[in-house]
């Protein structure tokens, strides 16, 4: 899985091999595995994205205090990805890319 994140300008491509990652900001408590540092509005255990088997992929908000959008709409539950769609978490876009 790779995962395309933009923050004040800038692109970072983050390649995975895990089919499930946890995307935040890191302290002593809890680990994730894309660091959104140093967006502040970002909480600490923000957002999961992960790919099922058949290739779909989903998000899913974890109690953040801002909330995750994907399009411009805050999402309640998990939500299915379509190719392109534009994930926001705190001041943050992502893109999710299966392969």
């Amino acid at each position: 899985m790779q995962i395309s994140y933009q923050y004040e300008g800038k692109w970072h491509v983050k390649s995975l091999i895990k089919a499930e990652v946890i995307v935040g900001r890191p302290n002593n408590q809890s680990g994730v595995d894309i660091d959104l540092t140093p967006d502040t509005t970002v909480s600490r255990v923000h957002a999961r994205l992960w790919r099922e088997e058949d290739g779909s992929c989903w998000v899913e908000d974890m109690g953040s205090r801002h909330g995750t959008k994907v399009n411009g709409t805050i999402i309640t539950g998990r939500n299915c990805l379509n190719e392109g769609d534009k994930v926001q978490i705190g001041e943050t876009t992502l893109r999710m890319d299966p392969s």
